[in-house]
């Protein structure tokens, strides 16, 4: 049981750290707020869109990404908690 829940929550985290990276999308010469996205990790260094003569940059967003993790560990640890009792 202790080996499932760890792998779940290495495959959660990864799903979080690769293909759901929260991150905050800026554009303009005053890099002005535009979107907040769930994007893969692999889309954050894309120029392959240009709007008005500005490429868009993605930047990280950090608290979300440290709230993700954190509620996923909490959540998981609480099941390990239950099933350990049963």
């Amino acid at each position: 049981m202790k080996k499932f829940l760890l792998s779940v929550y290495f495959v959660i985290i990864s799903c979080i750290g690769i293909l759901f990276v929260p991150v905050s999308l800026k554009w303009g010469p005053q890099l002005e707020f535009y979107d907040k996205r769930y994007v893969p990790l692999w889309q954050l260094q894309s120029k392959e869109l240009q709007v008005d003569d500005y490429y868009p940059i993605y930047e990280l967003d950090i608290v979300r990404i440290v709230y993700e993790i954190g509620i996923v560990t909490l959540l998981l640890f609480i099941i390990y908690l239950i099933l350990k009792e049963v």
